[in-house]
């Protein structure tokens, strides 16, 4: 088993319980989808709606980090994740 740390602001804050900071434990091998997956199912479907579109895509401007790098300079969502690794869920700002 491993746990990661995961932080999210904002509007997505609010569908996990205003949790802006808390540790999910997962298996090893387990991915960025995985950890996802797992919030989904603890939150619920208001929450996976807001991350992923009807192909399992994320949704545009959901941006997810592992220990500060873009999964999509690594391997999206099937980014592995270790012991003590960060996700960061960012979801999408606008204003000016």
């Amino acid at each position: 088993m491993i746990a990661i740390h995961i932080t999210t602001i904002m509007g997505l804050k609010a569908l996990m319980g205003e949790k802006k900071d808390q540790t999910i434990v997962l298996s090893e091998g387990d991915t960025v989808r995985d950890a996802l997956n797992q919030l989904c199912n603890s939150y619920g479907s208001a929450l996976n709606k807001r991350l992923f579109d009807d192909t399992g895509a994320l949704n545009t401007g959901i941006a997810v980090f592992v220990n500060g790098c873009v999964i999509h300079a690594l391997a999206g969502l099937d980014s592995s994740l270790k012991n003590d690794d960060t996700v960061l869920i960012f979801p999408p700002v606008g204003g000016g």
